[in-house]
């Protein structure tokens, strides 16, 4: 089956916002945070791969979906479980994501064996690059995810209950961006052993991929609104922190 990236980008916006809903109604907060820690290391293990979109003249990681998803589960936690739980949510993240990166490398420990070679080389190729790419997500991720509840929670002391959609909008676009131009300069610049110039950091990384993000970003105000229909049934909504 051959479908276009296009297509491809929209089957999986739907996909994880949809699997983030499914987790929130049948586990909850637990379901929240399990989906946090697999969507960090989904994310950065995809932000490895280039595609080329129609609609811009550079190609672009296919971790965006999965990595502004994140922010639209960081988002729900807020809004549902209070701020103390999404800082929970960032920690858990980073905790998955170093377990992971720890397992995989001494995998790689290992030397080569005939009867695996392949296996040896697909799994060097994903996580050789894992130290930089570390170090370059946490500070990221720490400086995205922080500003991002930062936000939602200072537009909520001001507006109450109402607004969902500006809250959710407007702390995912300003963390988006911050997350997106911290990581393409420490990724892809400032620890890449290969450094790329400043010029193609900001085509290739960084205005194609905030475009894109703009778009995401907006469309998961609807998922946002449809979580007021996926609570769980046994649900407390906790006091706003």
């Amino acid at each position: 089956m051959n479908l276009s990236p296009e297509l491809v980008l929209l089957l999986k916006f739907f996909l994880c916002g949809g699997l983030l809903l499914l987790c929130f109604r049948f586990a909850g907060l637990v379901g929240l945070y399990l989906y946090t820690g697999i969507g960090v290391i989904a994310s950065n293990i995809a932000v490895l791969k280039q595609v080329q979109f129609s609609f811009y003249p550079t190609s672009m990681a296919v971790g965006t979906v999965i990595f502004t998803s994140l922010f639209l589960c960081s988002d729900i936690i807020n809004e549902y479980y209070g701020r103390r739980a999404a800082l929970k949510a960032v920690m858990y993240g980073f905790l998955a994501y170093f377990l992971m990166t720890v397992f995989m490398m001494s995998v790689l420990a290992y030397g080569d064996a005939p009867s695996s070679p392949d296996a040896h080389k697909a799994i060097q190729v994903l996580f050789t690059p894992a130290p930089a790419l570390f170090i370059s997500s946490l500070i990221a991720y720490f400086t995205s995810q922080y500003t991002d509840i930062f936000i939602y929670r200072l537009i909520r002391r001001q507006t109450g209950a109402s607004w969902l959609g500006l809250r959710a909008l407007g702390s995912s676009l300003i963390a988006s961006f911050l997350d997106n131009a911290v990581f393409s300069f420490f990724a892809w610049y400032l620890f890449s052993l290969n450094a790329l110039s400043l010029s193609e950091i900001f085509w290739k990384y960084m205005l194609g991929t905030s475009i894109l993000r703009v778009l995401l970003s907006m469309g998961n105000v609807g998922f946002m609104y449809l979580s007021r229909l996926c609570k769980p049934q046994n649900h407390d909504l906790t006091p706003i922190s």
